[in-house]
This record gives structure tokens, sequence and C-alpha cells, in this order.
């Protein structure tokens, strides 16, 4: 079993650059199963009868992929309000996320937001998944939804939450799984934790990176396939 994990792109109007980059990996590179760890658009709602136009491309490869290769997708906290139109395409949505076991270890994949994040984005997540909200939004044109979302979204990375390692640790150590991957962050990071591993395969923004479990291996790349960090599972 191969895996690739990606995360953190925020594909939005004037990002053709890196949505290209993108598909081009999810292309070429060789994997049985695609973890989308959340944040893949910088703002997704799905309307009863409209999809967004922007990253066409990368909804029209992973669609794609979804027929051929087992494709999940975990819900970040600008996309949280993913859902249907990815479960018809043949895609395993996740609101928090989901485990699987690979290579003997037991594997908790998720966007990290509601773990890692301050208090502001539990808030967060409980406001975007209340039926009041998804109502509430649903009445909004869509050209008028996604004009403020993208406001809402550029000041959201002004207030960039701060972290440090030793808060990593304390809550990594207190999962009982034995490797927790986190998007999130934006950092590459593979870090032993007390027995246990931290994982974030960085992002598609500023780094360029993302993560692939093979051969009872995982390495943190880079764009160019070239192994930035790594480590064996067995």
């Amino acid at each position: 079993m191969e895996v690739l994990v990606v995360s953190d792109s925020h594909l939005f109007h004037g990002t053709e650059g890196r949505e290209r980059t993108l598909v081009e990996l999810l292309e070429n590179e060789k994997y049985d199963l695609l973890v989308l760890l959340g944040d893949m658009y910088d703002f997704w709602y799905e309307y009863r009868s409209v999809v967004p136009k922007y990253a066409p491309v990368f909804t029209a490869t992973v669609i794609t992929l979804a027929r051929k290769k087992e494709v999940h997708y975990v819900s970040g906290n600008h996309d949280a309000w993913i859902g249907d139109f990815w479960r018809k395409a043949g895609v395993y949505v996740h609101r928090y996320g989901f485990q699987r076991r690979l290579y003997g270890r037991n594997f908790l994949f998720t966007h990290g937001d509601y773990i890692f994040g301050s208090g502001r984005s539990g808030l967060v997540r409980a406001i975007f998944h209340s039926r009041w909200a998804n109502f509430l939004f649903s009445m909004l044109h869509p050209d008028l939804g996604i004009l403020i979302a993208s406001r809402l979204s550029k000041e959201s990375r002004k207030r960039e939450e701060e972290f440090d390692f030793s808060r990593i640790d304390r809550i990594v150590s207190t999962k009982g799984i034995d490797v927790l991957v986190s998007g999130h962050l934006h950092m590459p990071i593979i870090r032993e934790v007390k027995g246990r591993v931290f994982v974030c395969p960085g992002d598609w923004m500023e780094n360029f990176t993302y993560l692939k479990i093979a051969g009872g291996r995982m390495e943190i790349r880079d764009r160019e396939g070239k192994v930035i960090k790594a480590m064996e599972l067995t």
C-alpha cells in the first residue's frame, strides 16, 4: 500500500499556478491511497445546485482519481462544508479525520485545527457545522457568499495561530494512536513523541511539500520529489 498525503493548498481565484503543479503531482506520483488533509480550497460551500468555479482542473482530477483509487478528503477549517458533492463522486469524506492501519501502525489522519488550534478554531468549527449557519449561508447568492468567504479567509490568515513543539508533544502523547498525521500547521514535520510519531506534510502553498508512505517508510518530499524528512516505520 502506497499512500500520498497532501494538505493546505488553499486553491481559489488566482491560484492557477499552484493548482497546475498540484495536479501534476497527483497525476505523476505513484500511490494507491490519496489523502487530502483539508484546506485544499481556500473556501468551499456546497450549494444545492452550484459548484464553485475556481480550481476546476483540481476538482476534475480528484473526481477522476476516485474512479481508480481510494480517495479520502478530510475537511479543514477553510473547506469545512465539503460533503455530498464529493461523496457522490466516490470520495470518502470525513469531518474530523479517520484512522487506518498501515505497516503495523495505527494512523490517524486529520486536518488538526480542532486539535492544535486555539479555542477559536473549535468555535469556528461549531458555527460552520451548525444547521442555522448552513441554512443562512445557503440563502446568499453564490457570488456574494464567496466574496464574504474570501474576505474572512484573508482575515483568518492574518491571525496565524502560534504553536510550539512542547504543546504538540503534550497533545500527541495523549492520543491512543501510533502515528498522527495532521495538516493546518503548514510546516513539514516528522517528530517522535514518547513512542508515538507526529507528522505534518507541510503545505502546497509556500513550502510545496507532501507526504509519501510506502515500503514501511514515511517521507516528506518537495515538489521536485527530493526527500527532506524521513522515518522508518518497521
